[in-house]
């Protein structure tokens, strides 16, 4: 993980070390790779949320899928949070010094059929500076 490889540090098991930790793990099966878990509540003004602007509407919320156990403690020199779940457990964060420095704790890949997340990929295209033919 780029925080830790950074100087941040980990939870290392959400449910055991997070008190009313929500569910951040839905195994698959029984549930689909694109269940949705839980909420994130995305900062203003980030690259996210204006990532997500249009797919928002005026909200600073959205939900996710999930399928982790970990999760950023302490964040990176440099980083900021750009988005948590109602729980506190930190879901996304970025490097606002760099053109595109996102991670998220979901997996907005599989979404590939309905596009609730296409932005985030269009918004590392655009970054890389390539076609999106």
């Amino acid at each position: 993980m780029l925080n830790v490889a950074c100087g941040g540090t980990l939870v290392q098991d959400i449910p055991t070390q997070v008190a009313g930790a929500l569910a951040h793990s839905l195994a698959c099966p029984p549930n689909q790779s694109y269940t949705l878990a839980h909420e994130v509540w995305l900062e203003k003004d980030s690259l996210l949320s204006r990532l997500m602007r249009e797919r928002l509407a005026d909200a600073d919320a959205c939900e996710v899928n999930s399928r982790h156990h970990q999760a950023v403690k302490a964040v990176a020199p440099g980083f900021v949070v750009c988005a948590t779940a109602p729980d506190g457990v930190i879901e996304a964060i970025e490097d606002p010094a760099q053109p595109f420095c996102l991670g998220v704790q979901w997996h907005p890949e599989n979404f590939f059929r309905t596009g609730e997340f296409r932005p985030l990929f269009e918004g590392f295209v655009d970054a890389a500076g390539l076609d999106r033919r």
